[in-house]
């Protein structure tokens, strides 16, 4: 029984440590690359020849390319994380939540990893948890500030931090075709959003500001 699993931790492979400068660098190659040229350009030979390493020692530290591309995506979603915290301890949090979601390239990342997901179960469930973690922290946020101002709206917290990423992504997406019809009307409309939202002063009941001008 011990030989047995001596075989068997013998036989695992052993990963290089997660704080390594080597397996930072690789994880710093395969972002830049899906920022920059998408899912479609990464390789572990193009990750490696960007980080300056042989393409083998990606496999020191990851099983799988899928693997070191899984790791990127949660460093990076813990670094979305922090800077919407602190985004959301503004005056205007709507306003914070809207800049975040017409960032072109934060929508751009993501695009790529949602392609990654198509064929990978353990990206798609990350996404998942990262998209919902995301939306309830927004959410936690509205209410607090519009509990803060009297203010009633017709639908959740939760409704506007989704209306908010809807519409702000599928503007950024629609631009990144040359498509921008109704666009201009669209920013309008949040802008009035936004412009009520903030001219609401504490203890001073609303429940028009979601209502289209």
């Amino acid at each position: 029984m011990a030989a047995k699993r001596e075989r068997t931790q013998s036989s695992k492979k052993l990963l290089g440590a997660e704080n390594s400068e080597t397996r930072t660098a690789l994880m710093d190659a395969g972002e830049k690359l899906m920022r920059d040229e998408g899912y479609a350009a990464v390789s572990s030979r193009r990750i490696a020849a960007v980080a300056g390493l042989k393409h083998q020692v990606i496999y020191y530290y990851f099983d799988t390319l899928d693997d070191l591309l899984l790791a990127v995506f949660r460093r990076s979603a813990e670094a979305g994380q922090a800077r919407l915290r602190e985004a959301l301890k503004q005056e205007q949090p709507l306003r914070a939540i809207w800049e975040m979601n017409r960032d072109p390239r934060g929508n751009h990342f993501i695009r790529e990893f949602t392609a990654l997901a198509n064929r990978n179960e353990v990206i798609r469930a990350e996404i998942a948890r990262y998209a919902l973690e995301t939306r309830r922290t927004q959410a936690e946020a509205i209410e607090r500030h519009l509990q803060a101002r009297g203010v009633e709206p017709h639908i959740s917290p939760t409704l506007i931090s989704f209306l908010l990423a809807a519409v702000g992504r599928l503007l950024v997406n629609e631009e990144s075709f040359g498509v921008d019809e109704v666009h201009d009307e669209a920013n309008a409309l949040v802008e009035t959003v936004l412009r009520r939202f903030e001219s609401a002063e504490p203890g001073q009941p609303t429940d028009r500001i979601f209502e289209a001008p």
